[in-house]
């Protein structure tokens, strides 16, 4: 799809991954994570897996998952 992934890693909260798109020049940064959200959900849904953007998906004091975004 053509999609920019430079990296993923594992995060605080049990089963919570992080992806990171780009670089990416001007406004194409907002297209490739929505098709990325779309592929993820996708494959999770053939998968029989289950794909969250809840901020806070799991109770106790986790660390937040925010769906934030970084430019620089």
């Amino acid at each position: 799809a053509g999609i920019e992934i430079s990296g993923i890693n594992g995060e605080v909260m049990p089963g919570q991954w992080e992806f990171q798109v780009g670089p990416c020049l001007g406004i194409s940064s907002g297209d490739q994570v929505w098709v990325a959200r779309y592929i993820l959900e996708r494959i999770a849904e053939i998968a029989g897996a289950i794909v969250s953007f809840d901020p806070k998906p799991v109770k106790g004091d986790w660390n937040g998952a925010g769906a934030h975004t970084n430019y620089s």
